[in-house]
Formats: C-alpha cells, structure tokens, sequence
C-alpha cells in the first residue's frame, strides 16, 4: 500500500491524455489515407499503446538499480542495432533507419536513446569527479558512437538529441559549465563558420547531405525554395495558421492535410492546431510542461547518482524531442524529423515514450540510500 502511495498519478494522467488524444489526432489526420480502412492508423495505434503501458507496468515494478550491472551491455546492444541498419537497414524517405521484423519495422535509433541514457549513468555514476576538461573525453566518446552511427543514416535530429542528453547528464554529474559551453558552445559555432565558409567559399562539408543543409538554411526564409526545402515548413505553417482560435475540428481539414507531409509522424503538431487551433496547440504544450515539471519533481527525490542521472537524461530526451517537433512545425527550428512524444505514429517511439515513463515511475517507487551531489 505504501508503495502505491508512492505512483505518480499527476505523470500517469498526463501520459494517458496524450495517448487517448493521439488516437483522435491520428485518426483525423489519417482518415482519407489509401490504406483500405479509414481506422487502420489508429487500430495499430491501439495495439503500440497497449503494449507500451504493459512494458511501463513491468519496468516500473523492477527496481531501477537492477539495471545497474547490465548497463553498458544494454548499450552495446543498441550500437550493434545501429550497425546492423547500416548493413540490413531497410530504407523510407532517403533515409536507412529501419530493420524489418516480420510486419513490425523496428527503429533502432529510438531505443538507442534510452540506452545511452542508461549507458552514460551508469558511466558518470562511477566516475569521481569531472572537474578537468580531460575527464570529458571518455562520456564524449562514450555518446559520440551511437551518434555518429545515427547520423549516417542520416537522422541529424535523434543525433541532436543524443548531444542535448550528454550535455543535460555531464552538467548533473558535476562537469562545470564553462567546460562545457567550451566544447559544446564552441563546436556549435565551429559548425556554423564551417557552413558560412561552405557557403561563401565553397570550402568542402562532407558530413552533412545537401538536402540537410537546405533544411538547415530554409527554416529562415521557406520562400526562398517554396516547392523544395521550404515545401514541409510552408504547408505546416499554412495548416497552424487555418486552425485558428479554436480550430476546424477534426474531420474537417482534409483538403489542407492532403498538402500537409507526414502529418501523422514528424508534422502531427500541426494537425493538433488545425483539428483544435491555438486553444488545442497550447493545452497540448501546457501538458508537456507538466510531464516535464512532474519528471524534474521525481528526479529531485531521487537519492543515488544513478537514478539521479537516469532521470534526468529521460527528462532531456522527452522534453527535447517536444522542443524540436513544435519548433519544426512552428517554423522556429530546422526540419530535422523528430517523433512528438506519445503523440505520433509508430510503434518504436511509442514504445520508447513508455519505457522512459516506466523508468521515471521506477526512480519514486524505489528512491534510493544514497545522496546525489552534483
């Protein structure tokens, strides 16, 4: 009983809203999809949500320490998942992210961000301190794997996430700041001044596709290409803006969903402020406020490193991926293809949405001994 008092049922509301309102978004925007059935988005829907809370009741009932000693094999797991993309991937949209496993296309990239969340807390847990630049250079390592992995696809987005985790756990381990806004601030810019020369001087950028600088750049000014690179960020900023207030309500908008790209997956943030207008869009960002707040809240009670570090690298890795998905939409951030938590179609994202809820629910069942000292 006592342990039941201990459930964060604030997070578990949220959690469920979001997934009852992705059936409803989803099955707005889907509804005149060729698939031979106007619900066949939503039954799979169904089907990923209903596995992914049984997989959240199982995780949460284990106590998180368990997966202390399994750590780094759970990471070495996913990196040899992301190899064996590259070599057996199969291949959607230009990009080779996906194993095919019978009907189900499995992503690894989306379980290799909770692995290194689990990876890098377990790494900096053992780790006295990292006061010296030098004590950086193995958890940067450590993440720099499974990302670059992921950007060869390419998915620069998830690659940006897995920076955004290593930045959010290195700063909790005790890394100091200026430390890091060095290396991280620096190579931010060192990117840009390579871009700019790339630009002006046709000075070679191997790394990235010409296809991602151009979503890189048009974010700026979607005119400046309206029917190429500009096309995702227009259609999207055309489907907020005719939501209105309070919407067209669902069902309504086909029309305008037919010009929208992927609106059941990386652009369903649109749809929400078509179906619901400002109204429905901010609700939907007042609800990830509070899964994030309820998220720090059970960090803060956790007493060991490792779930203190465990939480928040989840936290990062929700929150983050909300950020970049409605920025995208919006128009503020550079399409890079990010999945909106609980909201948007697929079972791999949704999966890994619930095994990080789980987790979170985890920390506060089983809080620890041990004082967690940044």
């Amino acid at each position: 009983m006592a342990r039941l008092l201990r459930v964060d049922f604030g997070l578990l509301l949220v959690v469920a809203l979001l997934s009852v309102g992705s059936l409803v978004v989803i099955g707005s925007a889907t509804q005149m999809d060729v698939t031979g059935s106007p619900l066949y988005y939503v039954q799979h829907q169904v089907q990923w949500l209903i596995l992914g809370t049984l997989l959240m009741a199982v995780v949460a009932s284990i106590n998180y320490r368990d997966l202390q000693p399994y750590a780094h094999y759970i990471f070495g797991f996913s990196v040899l998942l992301l190899l064996a993309v590259l070599v057996h991937g199969h291949s959607a949209l230009g990009a080779q992210r996906w194993i095919a496993l019978g009907p189900f296309q499995l992503q690894p990239s989306e379980f290799a961000k909770l692995a290194l969340v689990v990876g890098l807390a377990q790494l900096l847990s053992r780790r006295r301190r990292l006061t010296r630049m030098r004590d950086l250079i193995v958890p940067i390592a450590y993440a720099a794997l499974p990302a670059a992995l992921v950007f060869r696809q390419p998915d620069l987005g998830t690659a940006l996430i897995f920076v955004a985790i290593l930045v959010v756990m290195l700063f909790m381990a005790g890394a100091r700041i200026w430390h890091l806004l060095l290396l991280f601030g620096g190579g931010f810019a060192l990117v840009v001044l390579w871009i700019y020369a790339h630009l002006n001087f046709h000075v070679p950028l191997p790394l990235i596709h010409a296809y991602q600088l151009k979503r890189l750049l048009v974010f700026l000014n979607p005119n400046v290409d309206p029917t190429g690179s500009g096309y995702n960020i227009i259609q999207s900023l055309v489907s907020i803006g005719s939501g209105g207030m309070t919407g067209l309500g669902i069902h309504s908008n086909q029309a305008i969903l037919t010009f929208l790209p992927e609106h059941a997956t990386d652009f369903i943030f649109a749809v929400v402020a078509l179906d619901f207008g400002f109204a429905g869009g901010a609700a939907l960002i007042f609800l990830y406020l509070v899964l994030v707040w309820r998220g720090l809240n059970i960090v803060s009670e956790v007493r060991d490193p490792f779930g203190a570090l465990l939480g928040a690298g989840l936290v990062t890795m929700l929150a983050v991926q909300v950020l970049m998905n409605a920025g995208m939409a919006m128009g503020v951030m550079p399409v890079v293809g990010v999945p909106l938590p609980f909201l948007s179609y697929g079972g791999s994202s949704i999966l890994t949405d619930f095994l990080a809820i789980g987790l979170l629910l985890n920390l506060r069942l089983h809080p620890g001994q041990l004082t967690f000292r940044a």
